[in-house]
């Protein structure tokens, strides 16, 4: 990941709710699935045994945040257990295959979500985190980039 895409990350981070938090985490893990399928087609298996464990891990977060009070949730559960089998087994074989299969069903769960939470308004997760507004000043031959930021701020989870 570059820096500037790790920066917008960070930025959406603090300016989500918890769909959008939800949303972000399938993206990341969706992109670590998808580095892990890229450096195996080049036969790098040492990149790759570091992105299918960071693939892992988010694929684990999905798992662990999953409201079981809901009916749907038993459904998503059985379906990231069969994702967490597929991610084992290209992770014990080096076979790109099974996380063809994980990209296809994260990415219809992903598309979803994102439509499920189109109407959405829940409360931002990170209080009184600095604002940030997009916005570029020019210059004589400069673009300057200008953050305007609060004195009270302070992270407040």
């Amino acid at each position: 990941m570059t820096e500037s895409t790790i920066k917008d990350y960070q930025n959406r981070i603090i300016s989500a709710n918890k769909e959008q938090l939800l949303i972000i985490t399938y993206e990341l893990f969706v992109e670590q699935v998808n580095k892990s399928i890229e450096v195996l087609n080049y036969n790098n298996k040492e990149e790759f045994d570091k992105y299918i464990v960071k693939a892992q891990k988010f694929h684990r977060e999905l798992m662990n945040n999953l409201d079981m009070s809901y009916e749907i949730s038993s459904d998503l559960l059985a379906l990231y257990i069969y994702m967490n089998k597929k991610l084992i087994q290209s992770a014990l074989t080096y076979d790109v295959e099974p996380l063809e299969e994980v990209i296809k069903v994260a990415n219809i769960l992903l598309e979803g979500f994102r439509k499920a939470s189109v109407g959405e308004n829940s409360e931002v997760l990170i209080k009184n985190a600095q604002k940030l507004y997009a916005g570029l000043t020019y210059g004589k031959g400069t673009l300057n980039e200008t953050i305007i930021s609060d004195e009270s701020r302070g992270f407040k989870a």
